[in-house]
């Protein structure tokens, strides 16, 4: 019985023994950061930039690629509205929203004649203008035209933040409160649904004093308005082709065929079709509404 014991101790030690190795574990795989997650990791002016893509859980997006990269550095962003306890308090929708708008999968279109709408992750386009040695975003943000590159990705030095993209048209006519009139126009007409779905069109968006000022004095007048005159008014605010307050010509054509005379007054456009008794004045602007349009918020109707 004594030697039962023992054998059977001696053999469940061999067993432990044996199996004692493939238990043991092995130490972790170290993580290999990409070219521009060590960049940003590291460079102490990026902290903010690291900070927005924490907010926006897109650190993925830092791949290493052939994509082209919008970035501001800490003196950018603060300068531009967005010290580190802005950033902190953001939604993640909104953190989301900048890095995507500022990330070009398919690199930048240089053009120095007109702004070229290039892709970007959020799925609203960049437009891009060569002016000099600087890259003019949506007429109005600049970057450095000379990028660095980080491994397979090209990354473009912003000199001020790029403006922030809607998604569509009735997003932000449904959510301004200054644009009421013209989102009834709209509903009305159905022009966008029906028109401004593929192209490139500017729309000059009058305000609702505008349409006070042209009597319609309230949305009832809208609603019962003759819908050949609401189509041919909605038709008349926008212009053919993509212009932002830098590189508006001479004159414009609207999509009834007509045309507007584009004149600049202290750096600001101003508007005149043959049935305009005053100027069209620029209010703000250079607002990017989904894939087609830009918009411009004016104080009164274009009446070619």
């Amino acid at each position: 019985m004594i030697r039962y014991w023992k054998n059977t101790i001696v053999g469940l030690l061999s067993l432990f023994l044996i199996a004692f190795p493939a238990c043991k574990k092995s130490a972790p795989a170290k993580v290999r950061l990409t070219p521009l997650q060590a960049l940003v990791n590291t460079d102490t002016t990026l902290s903010l930039y690291h900070l927005l893509l924490l907010r926006a859980n897109d650190n993925g997006l830092l791949k290493d690629t052939t994509a082209s990269l919008l970035i501001a550095r800490n003196n950018v962003l603060v300068a531009s509205g967005f010290p580190e306890v802005i950033i902190d308090s953001m939604s993640s929708s909104l953190a989301d929203r900048i890095v995507r708008y500022n990330y070009l999968p398919s690199g930048i279109i240089l053009d120095t004649a007109g702004a070229n709408p290039t892709p970007t992750r959020l799925g609203v386009p960049l437009y891009i203008r060569q002016n000099g040695n600087v890259l003019l975003l949506n007429g109005s943000a600049s970057a450095g035209d000379q990028p660095t590159t980080v491994g397979k990705a090209s990354v473009y030095w912003l000199n001020s933040i790029v403006p922030s993209a809607a998604d569509s048209l009735p997003d932000i006519l449904g959510t301004d409160s200054s644009l009421t009139f013209l989102n009834e126009v709209f509903a009305r007409t159905n022009l966008y649904d029906s028109l401004l779905q593929t192209g490139s069109y500017t729309l000059l968006a009058p305000v609702n004093s505008a349409f006070l000022q042209a009597g319609y004095d309230s949305i009832g007048a809208i609603d019962s308005a003759n819908i050949d005159t609401l189509v041919n008014l909605a038709m008349n605010q926008v212009i053919k082709g993509a212009f932002f307050t830098t590189n508006f010509p001479a004159t414009v054509t609207t999509l009834t065929g007509a045309n507007v005379i584009v004149t600049i007054n202290n750096g600001k456009p101003q508007f005149a079709g043959a049935g305009n008794t005053t100027t069209v004045q620029w209010l703000s602007g250079d607002n990017v509404v989904g894939p087609t349009i830009i918009l411009h918020k004016t104080d009164g109707i274009v009446s070619p």
